[in-house]
């Protein structure tokens, strides 16, 4: 059983993490409605984030004021423009305190949809572990942070680890940390540019990192489009995270990388789809290919009469639309070949196992 299954959802479709983040813009109202539409596009979690900033920065360190618009809603559009990376971090504005925290995991739960948070420094792992979270987010720019990995690690929280700006053997010494004190893990194929390049999206990393840590790898995506996601639940990805807001032209840090819920519910629907046409790895003959079967079917026929006791050659068969129930199907030519006819056939006989001294 897979992480997936264990600490998740059971279940053949992807676990989709409806990532809103900071885009809720400090606003509880806002989140509310954001977990209301996650849970309405089909999403199985919402995820946020949690620093506490007293603890992220190093005493002393100062910060600038912060300046970049936040909307109040999806109808408080500004016509301010920041590339993404250059605004104030951390900006306290959009930072819920511990009981905005629990109010929203209390609200979520009532909704019937999974809290996660990603916890940036230690304060934060310690509310979510005392508040018995169901799993942890990391986010990739501590999946290197051994040091703070160890400090998770030991939490015994199971984690989702996001894998961007990483190599596979900083991954390799991350995922010992977790090993050596059996906390479970699963490591999510990340690239961290918002939005990220779909020639940036490595998919194949995917299969790879199953091969490499011989588990399941999921993928959090951070483009404003579905080609990386179906292409890694097509890899066999089946825990996905993408980041969603209510407009993507509110202000605020990741608002322009993310997708509106009308668009989680399409990519989760074409999700699931993928996940069905994948299907299972037995060639066999399809229930619904019985009907083109039956129209274009050959049997195998006599090219002359054949008397009792002779034997098959090539030359005394052929393949032919019959338009006949029964019959020997083409596949068993082989099996016809040298076998011995218990009684004489006509020209253009329809050759049946009956036909012959050996099972056929």
């Amino acid at each position: 059983m897979g992480f997936k299954e264990k600490y998740l959802r059971e279940g053949k479709y992807p676990y989709f993490i409806a990532e809103i983040g900071i885009n809720h813009n400090g606003y509880v109202d806002v989140a509310k409605r954001m977990i209301d539409a996650s849970k309405d596009a089909g999403a199985d979690a919402v995820k946020f984030q949690k620093r506490n900033i007293d603890f992220l920065l190093r005493p002393g360190t100062e910060v600038g004021e912060p300046t970049r618009y936040l909307s109040r809603d999806e109808n408080d559009i500004s016509d301010e423009k920041m590339a993404f990376g250059t605004g104030v971090y951390p900006d306290q504005r959009v930072e819920f305190s511990y009981d905005q925290h629990l109010e929203l995991w209390a609200y979520a739960d009532s909704v019937g949809i999974d809290y996660l948070v990603s916890p940036w420094e230690e304060k934060s792992m310690d509310f979510l572990a005392e508040n018995n979270a169901k799993v942890i987010k990391l986010a990739s720019i501590d999946t290197v942070n051994y040091q703070f990995c160890e400090y998770i690690a030991d939490k015994g929280v199971p984690a989702l680890i996001s894998t961007g700006m990483t190599t596979y053997e900083q991954l390799k010494i991350t995922h010992n940390i977790f090993k050596k004190v059996n906390c479970p893990m699963m490591f999510l194929h990340c690239t961290s540019a918002y939005p990220s390049p779909i020639e940036d999206k490595h998919l194949r990393c995917i299969t790879k990192m199953q091969a490499l840590f011989n588990m399941d790898i999921g993928f959090s995506g951070h483009a404003t489009g579905v080609e990386g996601t179906l292409g890694a639940v097509a890899l066999g990805a089946n825990v996905v995270e993408k980041h969603v807001t209510l407009n993507r032209k509110m202000g605020g840090t990741d608002h322009a990388a993310s997708l509106e819920f009308i668009d989680l519910r399409e990519l989760i629907t074409r999700s699931n789809k993928i996940v069905l046409a994948l299907g299972g790895d037995k060639k066999m003959f399809l229930d619904s290919e019985k009907p083109l079967f039956n129209i274009l079917s050959k049997k195998i026929i006599t090219t002359t009469e054949i008397k009792a006791g002779d034997k098959i050659t090539k030359d005394m068969v052929r393949t032919a639309v019959t338009k006949k129930d029964g019959g020997l199907c083409v596949d068993q030519y082989y099996n016809i070949l040298g076998a011995e006819v218990v009684k004489d056939l006509k020209l253009n006989h329809i050759l049946e196992k009956e036909d012959f001294k050996r099972k056929i």
